[in-house]
């Protein structure tokens, strides 16, 4: 039982426990519990705990491969990220939403090593539960995705103030016929910071 649940384990991926998506928490949480019932019985055969566990892996990795192809599919079993702070102000929606107080963000501020709230300019809680917090000099500096795995994020568009055409011309300089050709494309104040083709490996 023991060498099913590291398979098992590693067959899900490498993810610690505090970056775990919901399903991938409700899964590991069920793998524990299926792993003690033929241990704690003598009466319940091996299978019938290594069946269930392997089951579950299944559909785990088939709805991370689902996660993986459609952004729509990933805001229904993952969530998205939201904006506790914005622009340097408390978003009370979002924090009702997280059921998250002052405190809690007053600590993020000083866990990430600033002052105050009065230093900040965007607090955003990811997916995975971890804290994201950006300063007010970094403000303008981070560079927006505008297209990840072949899909064109128009918000992000929006916030790197690029169109369609500034996109075109780069898909024609970098000689790329389609988007669904790119991996990668990255852009801050209309400028394009990073271009990644699909299937092209990155060095350093």
């Amino acid at each position: 039982m023991y060498v099913a649940v590291m398979i098992a384990v590693r067959l899900m991926g490498k993810r610690t426990i505090g970056e775990l998506h919901p399903t991938e928490l409700v899964v590991s949480i069920m793998i524990s519990d299926l792993s003690t019932v033929p241990m704690q019985s003598k009466d319940t055969p091996l299978q019938d705990g290594i069946m269930p566990i392997f089951t579950l892996v299944i559909l785990e990795l088939l709805s991370a491969f689902l996660i993986l192809k459609s952004h729509r599919i990933r805001r229904i079993l993952v969530g998205r990220s939201c904006h506790v702070v914005k622009g340097g102000k408390l978003m009370e929606k979002e924090m009702g939403k997280l059921r998250v107080n002052v405190d809690d963000i007053e600590e993020q501020i000083r866990i990430n090593g600033y002052t105050s709230l009065d230093d900040v300019s965007e607090i955003v809680v990811e997916t995975n539960g971890q804290v994201s917090v950006i300063a007010k000099e970094e403000e303008g500096t981070i560079p927006y995705i505008v297209i990840a795995d072949g899909r064109i994020r128009k918000k992000e568009m929006e916030k790197a103030h690029l169109g369609m055409l500034d996109i075109e011309k780069e898909m024609k300089k970098q000689s790329v016929a389609d988007v669904k050709e790119i991996m990668y494309m990255s852009a801050i104040n209309s400028q394009v910071v990073l271009f990644q083709k699909k299937g092209e490996a990155r060095e350093k």
